[in-house]
Protein backbone atom coordinates (compact mmCIF):
# COMPACT_ATOMS: atom_id res chain seq x y z
CA UNK A 1 0.00 0.00 0.00
CA UNK A 2 2.87 2.29 0.46
CA UNK A 3 3.62 2.28 -2.89
CA UNK A 4 0.22 3.29 -4.13
CA UNK A 5 0.29 5.87 -6.71
CA UNK A 6 -2.91 8.06 -6.98
CA UNK A 7 -3.19 8.42 -11.09
CA UNK A 8 -1.49 5.55 -12.49
CA UNK A 9 -5.02 3.68 -13.34
CA UNK A 10 -6.68 7.20 -14.32
CA UNK A 11 -3.52 7.67 -17.18
CA UNK A 12 -3.64 4.36 -18.51
CA UNK A 13 -7.30 4.38 -18.74
CA UNK A 14 -7.54 8.25 -20.19
CA UNK A 15 -4.60 6.81 -22.93
CA UNK A 16 -6.66 3.89 -23.76
CA UNK A 17 -9.68 5.78 -24.08
CA UNK A 18 -7.83 8.43 -26.26
CA UNK A 19 -6.66 6.08 -29.07
CA UNK A 20 -9.95 4.08 -28.99
CA UNK A 21 -11.70 7.04 -30.29
CA UNK A 22 -12.63 7.42 -33.64
CA UNK A 23 -9.24 7.80 -35.33
CA UNK A 24 -8.78 8.12 -39.11
CA UNK A 25 -5.19 6.56 -38.26
CA UNK A 26 -6.50 2.94 -37.68
CA UNK A 27 -8.94 0.84 -39.45
CA UNK A 28 -8.85 -1.15 -36.06
CA UNK A 29 -7.87 -0.67 -32.86
CA UNK A 30 -6.86 -4.19 -30.72
CA UNK A 31 -6.14 -3.34 -26.87
CA UNK A 32 -4.31 -5.10 -24.18
CA UNK A 33 -5.68 -3.00 -20.73
CA UNK A 34 -3.52 -5.01 -17.52
CA UNK A 35 -3.99 -3.54 -14.25
CA UNK A 36 -3.59 -3.66 -10.72
CA UNK A 37 -3.34 -7.30 -9.24
CA UNK A 38 -3.58 -8.53 -12.81
CA UNK A 39 -0.33 -6.63 -13.87
CA UNK A 40 2.31 -9.28 -13.03
CA UNK A 41 5.48 -10.23 -15.26
CA UNK A 42 3.62 -13.37 -16.60
CA UNK A 43 0.54 -11.80 -17.97
CA UNK A 44 2.45 -8.68 -19.21
CA UNK A 45 5.23 -11.11 -20.90
CA UNK A 46 2.07 -13.24 -22.01
CA UNK A 47 0.79 -10.05 -23.33
CA UNK A 48 3.48 -9.84 -25.93
CA UNK A 49 3.87 -12.62 -27.23
CA UNK A 50 0.28 -12.83 -28.07
CA UNK A 51 0.88 -9.84 -29.94
CA UNK A 52 4.07 -10.68 -31.39
CA UNK A 53 1.55 -14.02 -33.18
CA UNK A 54 -0.83 -11.50 -34.02
CA UNK A 55 0.53 -8.56 -35.04
CA UNK A 56 1.38 -7.79 -39.18
CA UNK A 57 4.16 -5.79 -40.43
CA UNK A 58 2.09 -3.29 -41.76
CA UNK A 59 0.18 -2.79 -38.04
CA UNK A 60 2.01 -0.24 -35.62
CA UNK A 61 2.59 -1.38 -31.49
CA UNK A 62 1.80 1.12 -29.27
CA UNK A 63 2.98 -0.29 -25.37
CA UNK A 64 2.06 2.24 -22.89
CA UNK A 65 3.14 2.25 -18.81
CA UNK A 66 2.08 3.79 -15.88
CA UNK A 67 3.30 3.11 -12.71
CA UNK A 68 6.54 2.36 -10.83
CA UNK A 69 10.05 2.81 -12.40
CA UNK A 70 13.48 2.02 -10.75
CA UNK A 71 17.07 1.65 -12.11
CA UNK A 72 19.07 -1.11 -10.30
CA UNK A 73 22.48 -0.03 -9.15
CA UNK A 74 23.54 -3.09 -8.70
CA UNK A 75 27.38 -2.64 -10.10
CA UNK A 76 26.80 -5.84 -12.32
CA UNK A 77 23.35 -4.71 -13.02
CA UNK A 78 22.80 -1.32 -13.57
CA UNK A 79 19.46 -1.88 -15.54
CA UNK A 80 15.81 0.27 -15.32
CA UNK A 81 12.77 -1.79 -14.38
CA UNK A 82 9.31 -0.82 -14.64
CA UNK A 83 7.78 -2.83 -11.59
CA UNK A 84 4.75 -4.76 -11.22
CA UNK A 85 2.20 -5.41 -8.69
CA UNK A 86 3.94 -7.36 -6.67
CA UNK A 87 7.01 -6.16 -6.61
CA UNK A 88 6.45 -4.93 -2.66
CA UNK A 89 10.10 -3.17 -2.12
CA UNK A 90 11.72 -1.04 -4.89
CA UNK A 91 15.27 -0.17 -3.40
CA UNK A 92 17.80 -3.04 -1.51
CA UNK A 93 16.05 -6.08 -3.00
CA UNK A 94 17.91 -6.25 -6.42
CA UNK A 95 16.92 -10.08 -6.76
CA UNK A 96 13.40 -9.69 -6.37
CA UNK A 97 13.01 -6.58 -8.54
CA UNK A 98 15.24 -8.92 -11.44
CA UNK A 99 12.55 -11.99 -11.13
CA UNK A 100 9.64 -9.75 -10.89
CA UNK A 101 10.26 -6.92 -12.65
CA UNK A 102 10.70 -6.38 -16.40
CA UNK A 103 13.87 -4.87 -17.47
CA UNK A 104 14.55 -2.03 -20.28
CA UNK A 105 16.49 -4.98 -21.94
CA UNK A 106 13.11 -7.36 -21.68
CA UNK A 107 10.81 -4.53 -23.51
CA UNK A 108 13.90 -4.08 -25.86
CA UNK A 109 13.52 -7.76 -26.76
CA UNK A 110 9.78 -7.97 -26.46
CA UNK A 111 10.21 -5.07 -29.02
CA UNK A 112 12.57 -7.08 -31.61
CA UNK A 113 9.95 -9.91 -31.50
CA UNK A 114 7.13 -8.28 -32.68
CA UNK A 115 6.32 -7.83 -36.42
CA UNK A 116 4.85 -4.02 -36.68
CA UNK A 117 6.96 -1.71 -38.55
CA UNK A 118 6.10 0.88 -36.29
CA UNK A 119 6.40 0.91 -32.65
CA UNK A 120 6.16 3.45 -29.90
CA UNK A 121 7.05 2.83 -26.31
CA UNK A 122 5.79 5.33 -23.78
CA UNK A 123 6.81 5.78 -20.13
CA UNK A 124 5.45 7.02 -17.54
CA UNK A 125 7.69 6.24 -14.92
CA UNK A 126 10.60 7.20 -12.26
CA UNK A 127 14.04 7.52 -13.87
CA UNK A 128 12.38 5.71 -17.22
CA UNK A 129 15.02 7.50 -19.19
CA UNK A 130 16.91 4.64 -18.10
CA UNK A 131 15.07 2.20 -20.50
CA UNK A 132 16.71 4.06 -23.25
CA UNK A 133 20.34 3.14 -22.66
CA UNK A 134 18.89 -0.26 -23.57
CA UNK A 135 17.71 0.42 -26.11
CA UNK A 136 20.07 2.47 -27.90
CA UNK A 137 22.91 -0.15 -27.41
CA UNK A 138 21.03 -2.12 -30.28
CA UNK A 139 24.18 -0.04 -32.49
CA UNK A 140 24.26 1.78 -35.31
CA UNK A 141 24.36 -1.74 -37.63
CA UNK A 142 21.17 -2.27 -36.46
CA UNK A 143 19.41 1.36 -37.23
CA UNK A 144 21.27 1.35 -40.55
CA UNK A 145 19.79 -2.26 -41.43
CA UNK A 146 16.63 -0.85 -40.23
CA UNK A 147 16.79 2.24 -42.07
CA UNK A 148 17.13 0.08 -45.23
CA UNK A 149 13.65 -1.71 -44.56
CA UNK A 150 10.39 -0.30 -46.03
CA UNK A 151 10.03 3.64 -45.39
CA UNK A 152 7.49 2.83 -42.91
CA UNK A 153 9.39 1.64 -40.55
CA UNK A 154 10.34 3.25 -37.10
CA UNK A 155 10.51 2.79 -33.57
CA UNK A 156 10.27 5.55 -31.23
CA UNK A 157 10.58 5.67 -27.05
CA UNK A 158 9.12 8.12 -25.05
CA UNK A 159 9.90 8.22 -21.13
CA UNK A 160 8.57 10.51 -18.65
CA UNK A 161 12.01 11.58 -16.47
CA UNK A 162 15.17 11.56 -16.33
CA UNK A 163 17.48 8.59 -15.21
CA UNK A 164 17.91 10.09 -11.87
CA UNK A 165 14.68 11.85 -11.75
CA UNK A 166 11.04 11.05 -10.66
CA UNK A 167 7.76 11.55 -12.40
CA UNK A 168 4.88 13.38 -10.83
CA UNK A 169 1.20 13.40 -10.66
CA UNK A 170 -0.78 16.22 -9.49
CA UNK A 171 -4.18 16.49 -7.47
CA UNK A 172 -4.84 19.55 -9.80
CA UNK A 173 -4.22 17.47 -13.01
CA UNK A 174 -6.07 14.54 -12.04
CA UNK A 175 -3.34 12.61 -13.54
CA UNK A 176 0.60 11.99 -13.67
CA UNK A 177 1.91 14.98 -15.64
CA UNK A 178 4.23 13.41 -18.48
CA UNK A 179 0.58 11.75 -19.25
CA UNK A 180 -1.27 14.71 -18.53
CA UNK A 181 0.53 16.68 -21.31
CA UNK A 182 0.87 13.61 -23.62
CA UNK A 183 -3.34 13.35 -24.02
CA UNK A 184 -2.88 17.54 -24.47
CA UNK A 185 -0.81 16.57 -27.22
CA UNK A 186 -3.07 14.04 -28.71
CA UNK A 187 -5.98 16.25 -28.73
CA UNK A 188 -4.75 18.49 -30.79
CA UNK A 189 -1.79 20.76 -29.18
CA UNK A 190 0.89 19.03 -30.70
CA UNK A 191 -0.37 19.76 -34.26
CA UNK A 192 1.63 21.74 -36.05
CA UNK A 193 -1.19 22.70 -38.58
CA UNK A 194 -1.23 20.24 -41.16
CA UNK A 195 -3.75 18.13 -38.90
CA UNK A 196 -1.88 15.22 -37.89
CA UNK A 197 -0.12 14.44 -35.04
CA UNK A 198 3.26 12.45 -35.16
CA UNK A 199 5.37 10.72 -32.69
CA UNK A 200 7.95 14.01 -33.69
CA UNK A 201 5.18 16.15 -32.89
CA UNK A 202 4.41 14.95 -29.69
CA UNK A 203 8.13 14.73 -28.56
CA UNK A 204 8.72 18.35 -29.29
CA UNK A 205 5.55 18.89 -27.59
CA UNK A 206 6.10 16.81 -24.20
CA UNK A 207 9.74 18.43 -23.93
CA UNK A 208 8.31 21.86 -23.69
CA UNK A 209 4.63 21.24 -21.67
CA UNK A 210 6.17 18.85 -19.33
CA UNK A 211 9.14 21.27 -17.87
CA UNK A 212 6.32 24.22 -17.73
CA UNK A 213 3.46 21.93 -15.84
CA UNK A 214 6.10 20.81 -13.45
CA UNK A 215 7.37 24.55 -12.46
CA UNK A 216 4.33 25.54 -12.23
CA UNK A 217 2.63 23.08 -9.90
CA UNK A 218 6.34 22.42 -8.56
CA UNK A 219 8.72 24.88 -8.76
CA UNK A 220 10.98 22.54 -10.08
CA UNK A 221 11.20 21.12 -13.63
CA UNK A 222 10.73 17.39 -14.81
CA UNK A 223 12.37 16.50 -18.58
CA UNK A 224 11.17 14.06 -20.33
CA UNK A 225 13.56 11.84 -22.82
CA UNK A 226 13.27 10.23 -25.91
CA UNK A 227 15.04 8.18 -28.55
CA UNK A 228 13.67 6.92 -31.85
CA UNK A 229 14.85 5.45 -35.01
CA UNK A 230 13.82 4.85 -38.53
CA UNK A 231 10.65 7.33 -39.37
CA UNK A 232 7.97 9.79 -38.06
CA UNK A 233 4.66 8.19 -38.61
CA UNK A 234 0.97 9.48 -37.16
CA UNK A 235 -0.70 8.26 -34.47
CA UNK A 236 -3.52 10.73 -34.35
CA UNK A 237 -5.22 12.91 -36.98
Amino acid sequence: SKYTLNYAKADATSFKEQLEKSNAVFSKVNVHFITDADALKGNIEATFKKVAKEAKPQDLFIFYYAGHGVMSMEAKNKEFYIVPYDVTQLYGAEDALAQKGISGSELQEFSKNIPAQKQLFILDACQSAGALDAVAMRGAAEEKAVAQLARSTGTHWLTASGSEQFATEFSQLGHGVFTYALLMGLQGAADNGDGQITVNELKAYLEVAVPELTKKYKGTEQYPSSYGFGNDFPVEI
